[in-house]
């Protein structure tokens, strides 16, 4: 019997930084509920992206964002994990010298880049994703206390141009994850979303077999793990369908919300 069920968001069950979702989710989520599926949407995106994308069931979800380095309800943060101060500015100093990367530095109100308003990542994360978001003079001016996520932006290869974050001192201090085409994650290495979703699961005392995930990327393979059943898209990368249980259709054909209507 399934009880909970998360699923990633972009690229799993919209369009890349997409801010349009079909509303028949809604019902479904509805539904699921009353039969007592429980329903989390899983994302790197900011809180308040997630919140906006699934307003209309906000009371009857959990939120993990930030790439599980924050757990949530609509009312309640249950749990986060922040980078160690002591690593925030050495690494935004790190990734300045060594890549052409744009850096976005995440805290649980609000996001901050460096890059100006009229230029990305700025735009593509207030306009895209509907971020909260605030352009600084300098990231170094930014208290280094409550920073979720680091995230790296590039425009056609953020995990080319980072590959040197996997061979740095940094990839046994902090989790790096690929994101999508552009974007590196970078977070506590006790976060993840595969950590957030079995937290979610003890909190609500649902066992792992009773459970499903459905992801498209690398940073979404934690929580297969975490799951008693992983779903993946037809769009998702080659090796994160190695990985799944189940290869269900994309996402323009709505694969996962046929899944879920299975389960009704």
């Amino acid at each position: 019997m399934i009880r909970l069920i998360a699923s990633d968001i972009d690229g799993t069950l919209v369009r890349e930084s997409s801010h349009h979702i079909n509303p028949e989710y809604f019902e479904v989520i509805r539904a699921l509920k009353a039969k007592g599926i429980r329903f989390c949407a899983c994302s790197g995106r900011q809180y308040q992206s997630i919140l906006e994308l699934f307003r209309p069931v906000a009371d009857d979800i959990f939120f993990i964002a930030e790439n599980g380095a924050l757990l949530r309800t609509k009312n309640e943060i249950m749990f986060q994990w922040a980078i160690e101060e002591k690593y925030v500015h050495p690494l935004i100093a790190d990734i300045r010298r060594e890549t052409g990367a744009d850096v976005t530095v995440s805290k649980a109100e609000c996001a901050y880049t460096e890059c100006g308003e009229d230029r990305d990542p700025y735009l593509f994360l207030k306009n895209s994703y509907k971020y909260a978001v605030e352009d600084l003079y300098s990231l170094d001016y930014m208290s280094k206390s409550g920073v979720l996520k680091l995230s790296l932006y590039h425009p056609t290869d953020a995990e080319g141009s980072c590959s040197w974050l996997y061979r740095s001192h940094w990839k046994n201090k902090l989790q790096i994850l690929c994101s999508g085409a552009n974007w590196v994650d970078i977070c506590a290495m006790n976060a993840g979303k595969g950590e957030a979703y079995a937290l979610l699961q003890e909190y609500l005392d649902i066992p792992k077999e009773e459970t499903i995930y459905f992801g498209d990327n690398m940073n979404d393979l934690t929580a297969f793990v975490e799951s008693g059943t992983s779903y993946t898209v037809a769009n998702a990368r080659t090796e994160v369908q190695s990985e799944a249980d189940v290869v269900t259709a994309s996402y323009k054909e709505h694969g996962v919300l046929q899944i879920l209507k299975s389960f009704l």
